[in-house]
């Protein structure tokens, strides 16, 4: 009798011990149960949402070599799953895709943290981004330019060699003109065909300059050195004023990139 009761008490208490493993934070979850959910036998591997991996090779393989077989991986998944979309195939392409996502968003907030430990690797620090920077790195740039522009007028003479009866070459004789007036620059014209754009009534004629230069291409901006001889083409073909300009200022700095 006694072990009667002692086994009847025993089964009461096992439905208390199975829900309290369901039990976290003080909180009860009870999945719904019957046919109309299909709550089917899961595996454990699926039960814990692990992404899938596609077997490794037998070598040992680098950091690129992994995100290659895992991104070629991806697209199958996502191939196979536009071809043949089964409840399964989404599912297994879903559970990959989160997972790179999950991992991006994991380095975009490691990102954030570096640059935050290390300010000297902020980029935006030297280049801000922001719109609200946006005038005063205009104007520190064309500060720059200015300073190379300056530096052009005192050390080269600017030639500009043209074919007057191009309406390219005009249209650019125009450009080089109002460039001359803003920045104080004065630029010899050189007419290679003989016809003198209106626009420029300085214009030279050609005597064999270009020639010697070997300029072959028109129209054409050079810069010419007078103590030593040297010239160098600033620019071919149609170009801006603000192009000139930043064109002038990477000769000046022999094209070095901005910090």
């Amino acid at each position: 009798m006694r072990k009667l009761i002692s086994l009847t008490l025993l089964i009461s208490t096992l439905p208390l011990h199975a829900a309290e493993k369901n039990r976290s934070n003080g909180y009860y979850y009870d999945p719904a149960v019957g046919w109309y959910w299909y709550n089917k036998p899961v595996e454990k591997e699926q039960d814990e949402q692990q992404m899938p991996l596609p077997s490794s090779p037998s070598q040992q393989e680098n950091a690129t070599q992994k995100m290659k077989r895992l991104q070629a991986y991806r697209d199958n998944l996502i191939n196979e799953a536009m071809l043949n979309p089964t409840v399964e195939n989404i599912r297994r392409y879903k559970i990959v895709q989160d997972w790179m996502v999950n991992q991006a968003s994991v380095f975009a907030s490691r990102w954030e943290k570096v640059l935050l430990d290390n300010p000297e690797l902020d980029y935006s620090l030297k280049h801000p981004f922001y719109n609200g920077t946006a005038n005063i790195q205009y104007t520190e740039q064309r500060r720059k330019q200015q300073t190379a522009i300056r530096y052009v007028n005192q050390r080269y003479g600017v030639f500009f060699f043209y074919r007057g009866n191009e309406p390219l070459d005009n249209r650019l004789g125009s450009v080089v003109k109002e460039f001359s007036e803003e920045f104080g620059l004065p630029v010899i014209p050189v007419t290679v065909d003989g016809r003198v754009n209106p626009d420029l009534p300085d214009t030279r004629q050609n005597r064999g300059q270009a020639e010697k230069m070997e300029i072959g291409h028109f129209p054409a901006i050079y810069l010419v050195e007078p103590r030593t001889k040297k010239y160098q083409p600033l620019a071919y073909g149609f170009i801006t004023q603000d192009d000139l300009a930043r064109r002038v200022l990477n000769i000046v700095t022999n094209f070095q990139p901005e910090d």
